[in-house]
């Protein structure tokens, strides 16, 4: 067994390491940007592959570090963030256009994919998630018939709280 930091670590999670490490080490010279290409590892059991999901980030040389996907090694597929998910995740945050260019962006992720496929790791780059949040509109186009049941509900709730009420106020008076 491999140990990190002093912990034995057991087949799945030595595995794992593998897969961060060598990662890394073929980022080593590669930055988008001034951003650093980083994956992190499990320090530990990971539980059967229940905490096996690594992220990949992007950190720079002081701030915060940017995920831009995650690899599930157990499931052999990885997801990373396509060049406008990333810019639209930053201007939401920060209100601020990314600082790398989408072509260095692009050869990260020509490099990421190539070296996760020799782990056997399916790789697909995500788009831009459309807004899933419905409106108050569509919730109510989608459900008119909800809408009346909730409203008996109230009325069942208030009814019963104004019985204990009721109720309360009688046993005060009649003790």
């Amino acid at each position: 067994m491999a140990t990190v930091k002093g912990k034995l670590l057991t087949q799945y999670s030595s595995h794992l390491n593998t897969i961060a490490d060598t990662f890394r080490a073929a980022f080593t010279k590669t930055k988008v940007g001034t951003h650093s290409v980083e994956m992190t590892a499990p320090e530990g059991s990971t539980k059967g592959g229940l905490l096996a999901l690594q992220h990949v980030t992007l950190k720079p040389e002081t701030g915060m570090a940017m995920v831009v996907g995650t690899v599930n090694a157990g499931e052999k597929r990885a997801e990373l963030r396509s060049y406008a998910h990333v810019a639209k995740v930053n201007d939401d945050r920060y209100k601020l256009p990314l600082p790398f260019d989408e072509a260095s962006y692009k050869a990260f992720l020509e490099k990421a994919e190539s070296l996760l496929g020799a782990f056997g790791i399916e790789t697909t780059v995500t788009d831009v998630p459309r807004d899933t949040a419905p409106s108050f509109a569509d919730q109510q186009e989608a459900k008119p018939a909800a809408r009346s049941g909730g409203n008996a509900l109230v009325w069942v709730v208030l009814v019963l709280c104004l019985a204990a009420a009721a109720g309360g106020a009688w046993y005060a008076l009649h003790r």
